[in-house]
């Protein structure tokens, strides 16, 4: 029996490929990227810096366990951040932490091409009040640098009753005589202001244990216009 010239080049290219594929395994073949990446952007009411926003995304590690990505935004409110890990939901928190905005896995936009999921413009300028106080040093107290946190109720404390800490870079320093603003609900209730002074070690600040001071509570109604620090 003669084969057609078509079926010869269909029987030559099945040999090229198994000849081609010969010693290698399924798992040695180029895998695709396991990587995705959350893009979006916040619409803020006008002013500078994150001020008391965050962007936080829950992940699901390969080892099952669970943890949580501070994503940082720039100053037009674009983020981007590229995970490995499954993605469970993605929360916007302001001023007291309370939840403006949350999208969970199964609501995600599908992934384009090159791994991004484009979660679009999130438009929290109607939710959002803005606040500025002064920061100042009471008569005879020092003058330096401080941390300042806001909390919907009391801040919270450690297994054995010690104070959080303001030692990460999610409280960035701010000099004392100047102003700090926040974002946060126009129906905030229950306000707290938590600062501390980092400790002096004669070489350098340390910024784990300094002293505190609490300020509060407060409504988003009779919020404080300055700080007075000891």
């Amino acid at each position: 029996m003669k084969i057609a010239p078509i079926a010869r080049l269909s029987l030559l290219l099945v040999f090229a490929v198994t000849w081609g594929c010969r010693g290698q395994t399924v798992s040695e073949w180029p895998a695709a990227p396991a990587e995705l990446t959350l893009a979006g952007q916040l619409l803020l009411p006008s002013g500078f810096g994150s001020r008391g926003v965050e962007v936080r995304v829950s992940i699901q590690r390969a080892d099952d366990v669970a943890g949580s990505v501070w994503v940082l935004f720039d100053e037009n409110g674009a983020f981007s951040h590229t995970f490995r890990e499954t993605l469970s939901s993605i929360r916007v928190t302001a001023g007291i932490r309370r939840e403006m905005y949350r999208i969970d896995a199964g609501d995600f936009p599908e992934a384009d091409p090159l791994g991004q999921i484009d979660l679009g413009v999130i438009d929290l300028r109607g939710r959002l009040m803005s606040h500025s106080m002064g920061l100042r040093a009471a008569e005879g107290a020092p003058p330096g640098e401080v941390r300042v946190a806001m909390w919907g109720g009391p801040p919270p404390v450690g297994p054995m009753g010690e104070p959080v800490s303001l030692g990460s870079r999610q409280f960035p320093p701010v000099a004392l005589g100047s102003d700090i603003e926040w974002l946060l609900p126009r129906d905030a209730h229950e306000v707290f202001f938590l600062v501390e002074r980092p400790i002096d070690l004669g070489h350098g600040l340390e910024w784990r244990g300094g002293q505190q001071q609490l300020f509060g509570p407060y409504t988003s109604a009779d919020l404080p216009g300055e700080l007075v620090l000891e």
